[in-house]
């Protein structure tokens, strides 16, 4: 591998970790519910918006939700296309060198 290749792989590494990270990090909104507690919306992954109904903030949940995928999907995905476009030529038979 040539060093163009290693800083891509720990690029793409870091990029699909930071937005694998971002999407399982808890989503918060900055109001609070009647009792003091800070309104959790649920990650990336997966929405809670029981606390954000209770509080009528569901919206705003949803909303701070789709901006948390919005970008955090994109980045790792982008981290796992340039995964894949340094593995596939590794998996690639190479072609014999013929001897004359």
């Amino acid at each position: 591998m040539t060093v163009r290749q290693i800083l891509a792989a720990v690029v793409a590494v870091v990029l699909l970790t930071f937005g694998l990270f971002a999407l399982r990090w808890p989503v918060y909104l900055p109001d609070f519910d009647p009792w003091g507690v800070q309104i959790k919306c649920g990650s990336g992954f997966s929405s809670d918006l029981v606390q954000a109904t209770f509080a009528g903030k569901a919206v705003q949940c949803q909303h701070a939700l789709a901006m948390r995928r919005g970008w955090a999907i994109p980045v790792a995905a982008l981290g796992w296309l340039i995964v894949i476009v340094l593995v596939v030529p590794l998996l690639r038979p190479q072609e014999a060198v013929a001897a004359s």
